[in-house]
């Protein structure tokens, strides 16, 4: 459905602009974090835990650009041959757009120009438009962490991991 003739169309996601950002990106990515988790679960980092985590050098943030804003960001960290994804969002505005299947595949792209062979991850139970991402883009469960995530009312969350190889 297109949009009546007044009104602009909206942006597609093909103008998508990625770049890659140490702990100069950690506030913009903190800001967009902020408004696109659900705060019940506590997974929203702060501008100084992701500046922490990316000055350890081993860190980098992928960021995706639609004209100068920020729509998308992947909090990435690597050991050895494996590249864990810590934290991601889309701009819940940007949503439903292919932007979380393309910042999958820019992740698996830095992760392999860094010489990864794996990616690994691990996901709030009952988060399924995320776990469906994942396993659309060739993740695999491999299991769980009973009890790993606390909301802001105590309760306990368990956390599925998961991982898949890259070439």
């Amino acid at each position: 459905m297109s949009a009546p003739p007044n009104q602009p169309q909206p942006p597609d996601a093909g103008d998508l602009r990625w770049s890659r950002a140490g702990a100069t990106g950690s506030g913009a990515a903190a800001e967009l974090a902020s408004g696109a988790f659900d705060p019940l679960f506590r997974e929203a980092w702060t501008e100084s835990q992701i500046a922490n985590l990316l000055q350890a050098g081993n860190g980098w943030l992928d960021l995706g650009h639609m004209g100068q804003e920020l729509v998308v960001f992947a909090l990435n960290r690597q050991v050895l041959d494996e590249v864990e994804l810590l934290l991601c969002a889309v701009a819940p505005g940007w949503r439903g757009r292919g932007i979380g299947r393309q910042m999958m595949e820019q992740v698996a792209e830095s992760a392999r120009s860094r010489g990864a062979s794996r990616l690994f991850l691990e996901v709030r139970e009952g988060n399924e438009a995320a776990i469906a991402l994942y396993r659309s883009v060739g993740f695999r469960i491999e299991g769980r962490r009973p009890g790993y995530y606390r909301t802001v009312l105590g309760n306990s969350i368990d956390a599925i991991t998961l991982a898949m190889p890259i070439q």
